[in-house]
Order: C-alpha cells, then sequence, then structure tokens
C-alpha cells in the first residue's frame, strides 16, 4: 500500500541517496515547512500528524534529535503546541524524551515489538472474550462497516485510512473491556502501528492480505457471539503479523515471549470453548 497525503500537510519525502556517496544529514530547516495557523487544538493535532507521517516517512529518520524550540521556529508556531505534539508521538514510541525540552526519534527496536504484541495478544484476548458475548446488532453492523472500509481502502491502496479503520476493529472488539484497561490497549495499538509502516517500507505486504481473510473470520465468529472462538482467532491474527514483522526485519530475534504468550491464549480460549458448551 502507499501512504495517503496528510489531511492538512503532507510529510516531506526524503532525499534519494547518491550512490557510492555517504547521505549528509539534513537540518530541520531543510526538512520542515511551516504549517497554517489556528486554534491551539487544531494546531497541536496537525503538528503532530506533520511529524508522525514525516517519522513514519523516514524523512525524520532514527536518532534525530527533536528540539522544541527549533522545531516551533521551523513551522512558525509556538511552543506550546509542539510540547503537547511530542506528548502524543512519545505514547506512540515514535520519540523519547531527551534533556532540556528535546526529543530523539526511535528506531526499530525488536524488543519492543516482541512485548508490545504480547501484551496485545493478552489483553486483547481476554477483552475480546468479554466483548463479544455483549455486542448489540448495533456493534456488529459497526464493525462490519470498519471491515468493508479496510477492504476499500486496501484496493485504493490507502495506507494512512487502512490504518485508522483497522485501529477502529480492534478497538471495538475490546470496547467492552475496563475503562483503564481499554487505554492501555488503546496506547498499544497506536505504538504498534510504527511497525506496520516498517513492514510495509520492506516489502512485507503477505501480512495485509491475509490480514483480510483473519479479519474476515473474526467478524464472521463476531457475528455468531462466539467468544472464545474470537479470542483464539484474535491471538493467532496478532501472533503471526508480530512474528512475521519481526522475521522480516529481525531475522535473529527468536520472539520467545510471544510466542509463549500466544500458547497461553490458545489454551485457555480451548477452555472458555469448552465451558461455554457446558
Amino acid at each position: 500500500m502507499k501512504r495517503a497525503s496528510a489531511r492538512q500537510q503532507a510529510a516531506p519525502k526524503p532525499l534519494p541517496q547518491r550512490s557510492g556517496a555517504q547521505k549528509k544529514p539534513r537540518s530541520l530547516q531543510q526538512i520542515l515547512r511551516p504549517l497554517a495557523g489556528g486554534s491551539h487544538r487544531r494546531v497541536s493535532v496537525d503538528i503532530h500528524q506533520y511529524l508522525r507521517n514525516s517519522i513514519l516517512a523516514n524523512a525524520l529518520p532514527a536518532e534525530t534529535i527533536l528540539s522544541q524550540v527549533e522545531v516551533a521556529g521551523c513551522l512558525k508556531v509556538s511552543r506550546t503546541p509542539v510540547r503537547e505534539a511530542f506528548r502524543m508521538l512519545q505514547e506512540e514510541g515514535l520519540i523519547s524524551a531527551e534533556p532540556n525540552f528535546r526529543c530523539r526519534v526511535l528506531g526499530f527496536d525488536p524488543e519492543e515489538l516482541e512485548l508490545l504484541y504480547a501484551s496485545r495478544i493478552m489483553n486483547e484476548g481476554i477483552s475480546a472474550a468479554i466483548t463479544v458475548e455483549n455486542m448489540s446488532d448495533a456493534d456488529i453492523v459497526k464493525l462490519s462497516g470498519y471491515f468493508d472500509n479496510m477492504r476499500k481502502d486496501e484496493g485504493q491502496q490507502d495506507l494512512d485510512r487502512w490504518i485508522l479503520n483497522h485501529r477502529a476493529f480492534h478497538q471495538m472488539l475490546f470496547s467492552g473491556a475496563n475503562p483503564k484497561l481499554q487505554q492501555r490497549m488503546y496506547v498499544d495499538c497506536q505504538r504498534s502501528e510504527r511497525y506496520v509502516y516498517n513492514s510495509i517500507q520492506s516489502g512485507l505486504v503477505d501480512i495485509y492480505r491475509r490480514a483480510a481473510v483473519e479479519h474476515r473470520e473474526i467478524l464472521q465468529a463476531c457475528k455468531k457471539r462466539q467468544s472464545a472462538l474470537v479470542a483464539a482467532l484474535l491471538t493467532r491474527h496478532l501472533s503471526r503479523a508480530g512474528i512475521d514483522i519481526l522475521t522480516a526485519l529481525a531475522p535473529h530475534w527468536d520472539p520467545v515471549t510471544l510466542r509463549t504468550a500466544a500458547e497461553f491464549m490458545l489454551g485457555g480460549a480451548i477452555e472458555l470453548g469448552d465451558r461455554n458448551k457446558r
């Protein structure tokens, strides 16, 4: 899939590297462009989206230092919305805090990816089992809508829209969980999205073709309110995605934690299914 343009301003494209020559890092003034003004909230959201797209597009590569003062100057905005945008990027795991109001762009981290997917397997699997049993017909219609939108996004090769609908689809599956746990899973979903972009950039597209089949199976099980089956299907879906990305981007990494989490959840799903049949 190709990425769509940002709503307010497209992320700058990285310069092509010349063959045989070391690419000289560009300054923030060369990369970032001013944004249109507006309300504080709209500006902070726009800045977040712009910086997020720039990081995911590798226009702001790993280890780039982002200063609140410098970024605000490049974008022609105050430091307040920049600070809020930095906070959102930190929550997504795209940047880390540095001294003196600076942040550093984070690179690919196989350990974080494995722990994110292990956490999602356990938390989302348990929460889905609780949620599905109490889903209303209106909930199923909404879930089906997100699935249909994902299929449309795939056809249009619109990765940005696919990411948003994919996130909403998964959030519906844990919408009946404890609110604090929902917030934790919401953050984990967003943090794992950076690896979706990493894998797309690396040419790993089969995972998304398979995801369409897996999402359909999950949707059908939700329609039948088969909570144990949904938990099992979701576990397989997340574990396969995490392992495939690790295999492609960190082939020497052994995802033992992720596999163990999946085994525990699949065993629990079998027990839940047996209990529901009694």
